[in-house]
């Protein structure tokens, strides 16, 4: 296959040279299909382009140098270089002169085109490309320079993600290769399409109708400065977009439902999500800590997350950043708001590479969120008692959540063998996450800190548990109190009012961490009743304070006891009625040891989990398994929907508008009454129609901060040339609230 690689040219002579040169540059890779390069000057008037071009052509740069007599615009004057490539059978590259080709972008593009008989129109990636722009380039007004240095080196730190190219509903015109067969049975653009837009769609179109096929090369690229040539003329571009957009619409009426289709593919939001794995301006990746579920009480679960944080806190890791999203509130419980090298986010906007939930989740608006918020997603698997205890079991659908998880998250981590073995066995079929096992620390100094100078006493036996049967903390203590009238007893949980008078009842989880360390502290002996664990913690902790330990013989127990190559002092009762015995040697045994063998503490712990975690960015299957995920989501969340009446929330295909962005409403008043994020995020999808890039959500913050209006923010977004350059029809309500004059005049009245 031979190739012409047509070269429309319209004025701005720096620009054609940069083009010409980074072309001339990477001919090389495609000499084996004899390419001709045919530059066609559409300003014949402008000295400059015309000299260049003369020039280029003198020295064999240029194999075709065609000099219109006249402007006759972009259509044209392609269909010239497209009648030579028909005539002499050839296949046609159409670049337009603001753009930048890379090593690797011609022979890519030709790869592709090569690689199913179908294919009739390969476009690169951009970054500015309509459906073919990935990664997208920070806002104009985020405060990042969109050099093209910068934007081939975003798409270049992700695109190995992306399959080697992905089909599409047309392709953009701005770098399009189009094939031999195409070009000879189909080869040139509708010149009814004037100037142009939309011209590129119509051909593809028409070429569909026969099978031919778009694909966008995931692995090429060209830079697009985008719409150049079109503000160089004296023209309503906008409006002739929307003149050209009526037309194909009535030309072909199955171009916009593709369209549509397109973009609630899968595939489609899977690619837009793996933008999220471009790094910062500082070179980071930012990993989300989902603690959104997190309440104001102490916990095991609560324990494990903060010593992860703080881990990450002292010792940050390098090319990472951590942020923590929770309630503010338990923000300042927790004492998150007091770290250093960690960030704090109160919302859920989505921009991250990982995001991390340390528990099982119990909800599918819980695992929305996380997909909401990263294409990598990693759940802590703490133990499946939701779904062993019948009771529990009945009021939760945690089958059908934990299994979808098991299938579809990228990572699960477990703190036990025991706990690692129990879930697989419940979900034996189709597991396809990674998984990370570490026990827990089991070193007795790891929990020590915090009992620093407490005194320690033999006050009462300490029973810990909490309101839930499995923990049998209330019938144990009852037990221990009547076989034991002269042991006090303090238990966690609520047995209700009829306890022996020797038990004192305590609420789990509300109790403040220093009066729970004295309360640790002031104990002859720590029981735990507890059928079932993932680890026990408690079990550290008491062995931390050199506390006699009695705890019911179940399998995490013995992993830690495991551990240990001697252990004096700890207690295993198998029934109920072996407790009080166990109580009485503990207490008569007045000190627990241990001796370590092969424990880790809190950091070697959090450093391997951050390594998994992190690890798994380096997987060559991350984007084939966000596309899986999407679909699988998708019909869980039909399936949820149909259970609860109600309409399924995710991408779908809209309804058929004239405009490849469907019209919009910007409701002014409605944005101005929010604050903070929220009214970012909301000017953002309706003025601009997409979400907040992470840059930009950090510059409006900024601006904010430093005192600019919202309706100064506002009036600087409706004059960007983002907005002046969206594909839509918009209805503006509430416009003269960012009149200054008609603002001045409502303030007079509201003094009078």
């Amino acid at each position: 296959m031979t190739l012409d690689i047509i070269l429309p040219i319209y004025r701005n002579v720096d620009m054609v040279r940069a083009c010409l040169d980074s072309l001339v540059r990477n001919l090389d890779e495609i000499r084996d299909h004899s390419p001709r390069l045919i530059a066609i000057n559409d300003s014949p008037d402008d000295q400059a382009v015309d000299a260049y071009l003369r020039q280029c052509h003198a020295q064999g740069l240029i194999d075709v140098h065609i000099r219109n007599p006249e402007n006759l615009g972009f259509v044209r004057s392609v269909n010239k270089g497209l009648a030579m490539a028909r005539r002499d059978r050839r296949a046609a590259l159409l670049v337009n002169s603001d753009t930048l080709t890379y090593p690797g972008t011609l022979s890519e593009m030709l790869a592709v085109l090569h690689a199913d008989p179908q294919i009739g129109f390969v476009c690169p990636r951009s970054n500015n490309a309509a459906l073919a722009t990935f990664p997208p380039a920070p806002h104009n007004l985020s405060g990042i320079a969109t050099t093209p240095e910068i934007c081939h080196i975003a798409w270049e730190s992700v695109h190995r993600h992306l399959p080697r190219y992905s089909f599409a509903p047309t392709a953009v015109g701005f770098y399009l290769l189009i094939s031999g067969q195409v070009v000879a049975n189909f080869g040139y653009l509708d010149e009814d399409f004037g100037v142009g837009y939309e011209e590129e769609n119509d051909l593809v179109m028409r070429a569909g109708k026969v099978g031919f096929r778009a694909v966008l090369a995931n692995h090429a690229f060209a830079y697009h400065a985008g719409s150049a040539s079109f503000k160089l003329h004296d023209i309503d571009y906008k409006g002739q977009q929307q003149a050209n957009l009526r037309m194909i619409d009535a030309r072909h009426p199955e171009f916009l439902p593709l369209v549509w289709a397109h973009e609630a593919s899968a595939e489609y939001r899977a690619i837009a999500q793996m933008a999220n794995l471009v790094p910062t301006v500082d070179s980071k990746l930012k990993i989300a800590l989902n603690l959104l579920s997190v309440g104001h009480h102490h916990n095991g679960t609560n324990e494990l997350i903060m010593n992860f944080v703080r881990w990450f806190d002292r010792q940050p890791q390098d090319g990472f950043e951590l942020h923590i999203i929770c309630k503010r509130s338990v923000a300042e419980f927790h004492g998150i708001d007091r770290l250093d090298h960690v960030r704090l986010r109160t919302d859920a906007t989505p921009g991250y590479a990982v995001s991390i939930f340390f528990g099982q989740p119990f909800e599918l608006d819980q695992i929305s969120v996380m997909e909401h918020l990263a294409p990598v997603n990693i759940y802590g698997m703490l133990d499946v008692i939701a779904l062993d205890c019948g009771n529990l079991r009945a009021d939760n659908d945690v089958q059908t959540l934990w299994s979808y998880v098991a299938r579809n998250a990228n990572g699960l981590f477990f703190i036990s063998r025991f706990s690692q073995e129990t879930f697989r066995h419940r979900f034996p079929r189709r597991f396809g996450a990674q998984v990370h096992t570490r026990l827990l620390p089991t070193r007795p100094s790891a929990y020590a800190a915090r009992y620093e100078g407490l005194e320690l006493r033999r006050d009462h036996a300490l029973v810990l548990g909490n309101h839930f049967a499995h923990k049998a903390s209330s019938a144990s203590a009852r037990i221990l109190g009547e076989a034991i009238p002269s042991l006090s007893v303090l238990v966690m949980g609520k047995g209700g009012d009829d306890m022996p008078s020797n038990v004192r009842q305590l609420h789990a989880g509300v109790i403040p961490d220093v009066e729970m360390n004295e309360i640790f502290a002031s104990s002859s002996v720590i029981i735990l009743p507890s059928y079932y664990e993932g680890f026990g913690l408690s079990v550290m902790h008491a062995l931390a304070l050199g506390k006699p330990v009695v705890a019911r013989d179940i399998p995490a127990t013995r992993e830690i006891l495991a551990t240990f190559s001697a252990v004096e002092g700890v207690f295993l009762y198998f029934n109920d009625s072996d407790l009080p015995d166990a109580v009485r040697q503990a207490v008569e045994c007045e000190q627990a040891r241990v001796v370590e063998q092969d424990g880790a503490d809190w950091d070697d712990w959090s450093r391997d989990l951050f390594a998994f975690a992190t690890g798994l960015l380096d997987r060559s299957d991350i984007c084939d398994q966000l596309i899986a995920r999407i679909e699988d989501g998708d019909m869980l969340r039909r399936h949820s929907a149909a259970k609860d009446g109600t309409a399924p929330s995710g991408a779908s295909g809209g309804p058929v508008a004239l405009n490849l962005a469907p019209a919009a409403t910007v409701d002014l008043p409605a944005i101005l009454a929010l604050d903070g994020d929220a009214f970012i995020e909301a000017f953002y999808i309706q003025i601009l129609g997409r979400r907040a890039d992470p840059a930009g959500l950090d510059h409006h913050r900024a601006l904010i901060a430093n005192g600019m209006t919202k309706e100064d923010m506002l009036r600087a977004i409706m004059e960007s040339p983002e907005f002046k350059d969206r594909r839509a029809t918009i209805t503006v309500i509430g416009a003269d609230r960012l009149d200054k004059k008609a603002k001045r005049r409502r303030k007079l009245l509201s003094l009078g």
